[in-house]
């Protein structure tokens, strides 16, 4: 099984690939998870640390590991983490396409979910299943520490534009009802991810340090 890395808070690398990930939505209107949304995140360590942000006790999180193997039945795509919180986010890249959150079916008036948003909440349920499986395990403990470990979901996929209010507005019901064991399950397309790191990037920088003047 993989190990979880720590990870250092790099203030000026974060907004470097956070403006490479907007860069990147501006580019494309589709992504594919195999090659573009895997390949970003994995050169965007601090990034994908940073995504902690989103998530209560997370913060900028101190420990990362993509493709984690959950207790050799399954694999997350990317596995973040506070240490000396307890408290760990499981990430699923989905692909950002027009049909991946919802999709129009003959003869009923409102969309489906679409067959990848509920292939990756599958996957979730999978992990958490395993975890839930393994916490009284010595390699749980090894890696995520003792005592009570909080977890929580991110299911990341497509894009803002291919949504109607409405849609979103279901999407966002979702996202704030839905849970997994009382693990608590965030679906964000990667519009709304980028949005929601640069509210987070613009709040967290007032605290920053402010490089000293040279003037004189």
């Amino acid at each position: 099984m993989k190990e979880l890395l720590p990870i250092a808070f790099d203030p000026a690398q974060v907004r470097a690939e956070l403006d490479r990930l907007q860069a990147l939505l501006a580019a494309k209107t589709e992504l594919s998870e195999r090659h573009d949304i895997q390949p970003f995140f994995k050169a965007s360590a601090q990034l994908a640390a940073y995504m902690g942000t989103l998530m209560p006790g997370v913060c900028p999180a101190d420990r990362f590991a993509f493709e984690f193997e959950v207790f050799g039945d399954y694999t997350a795509d990317l596995v973040i983490g506070n240490v000396d919180q307890r408290t760990y986010c499981a990430i699923e890249f989905e692909d950002a396409r027009p049909n991946s959150l919802l999709h129009k079916t003959p003869g009923r008036s409102q969309k489906e979910w679409g067959r990848r948003l509920e292939h990756g909440f599958g996957q979730l349920i999978d992990w958490f299943f395993a975890f839930d499986d393994n916490r009284h395990t010595a390699g749980f403990t090894r890696h995520f520490g003792p005592g009570h470990v909080e977890f929580y979901g991110l299911l990341l996929i497509g894009r803002s534009a291919d949504l109607t209010d409405y849609d979103k507005h279901r999407l966002g019901w979702r996202s704030s009802r839905v849970t997994i064991n009382t693990h608590k399950i965030v679906c964000r397309t990667y519009d709304d991810l980028a949005a929601s790191l640069e509210k987070q990037w613009e709040a967290s920088s007032l605290l920053l340090p402010r490089p000293e003047s040279t003037e004189e």
